[in-house]
Order: C-alpha cells, then structure tokens, then sequence
C-alpha cells in the first residue's frame, strides 16, 4: 500500500485521537455539575438507571457533555472520523459496493441528526447541522462515484 495512504491514515488516526482527548476532558466538567445529570447521561441512565453519583457516569456521556455544551472537538472527532470512514472505505471497496457504502453513511447521518433537531443547546445545533451536512455531503459524493466509474478503476493498480 501507498505512503500516501498510510500518511493520510496516520494524520486521521492523530486528528481523530486528540480530538477524542480534548472532547473527553471538556466533558468531564459533567461530574462539576450534578443537576445536568438528568439531561446529559442518557447512555448511565440507559446501564444504571437514575444517576445519582458521579462514579456512575458512562464515559460515553462525557462526550455527549462535551458535544452539548462545547462543540468544537466533538464536531472535529465527527469530521475526523467521517474521513477515515470514507478513506477506508474507498481502499476496501470497489465500485458498485463504495457507493451503496457512502450512501449508507450518508443515510445513517442524516438519521443521527433527526434525532439531535429538537436539541435546546447551541452545541446541539451545531452537531446537526454538521451532521446534515455531511450527510448530504457523502450521499452526492455517493452518487457522483457511481456515475464517474473511471475515478474506481485507477484503484485496483493501487492495491
């Protein structure tokens, strides 16, 4: 495989990783204030119930705190991980099976972000708009690799 890939996957992977950190550590704030417990744990409220102590939290929910209220490593983890998705994914599949891939992804976001519409945060409003976007984004890129053919056939000489 190409330098040009793994450098591409490697600088993914970095982006993506200290993202992670940053949303992690912005959303740890959530054990400072235990009265956002009730609207900002869904997956502790999903494994334990009511949340009552802060040793109860999932760690998932620190980033759904990070995303509520401090949107900016969560969108960049989004669009980070949106791109090792998409890299991969042109690696792995040929032509017919890459566009129903992009599709998929695209159809799945714009899901996620109907579910996140009626969110009263600003962090929430962003986080759907970013979602809309880019899944809008890789449904016409979706459609754009099925009619351009010729932009799949130079990557069977890659592998």
């Amino acid at each position: 495989m190409s330098v040009k890939y793994w450098s591409q996957v490697g600088v993914g992977l970095l982006v993506f990783g200290f993202s992670s950190l940053f949303s992690w550590y912005e959303g740890s704030a959530l054990l400072d204030n235990p009265w956002e417990w009730k609207y900002s744990t869904p997956f502790s409220q999903m494994v334990h119930g009511t949340v009552s102590m802060g040793e109860k939290i999932v760690e998932v929910d620190f980033f759904v705190y990070a995303a509520k209220f401090s949107p900016l490593f969560p969108s960049i983890m989004l669009l980070s991980a949106s791109y090792l998705l998409v890299l991969f994914g042109y690696r792995l599949f040929k032509h017919p099976v890459f566009s129903l891939y992009l599709c998929m992804f695209g159809i799945m976001y714009l899901l996620i972000s109907a579910t996140i519409a009626s969110s009263p945060t600003t962090g929430g409003d962003i986080l759907f708009w970013l979602f809309v976007s880019n899944g809008l984004f890789l449904i016409m890129l979706a459609i754009f690799f099925h009619f351009s053919p010729s932009l799949m056939k130079g990557q069977s000489n890659q592998a």
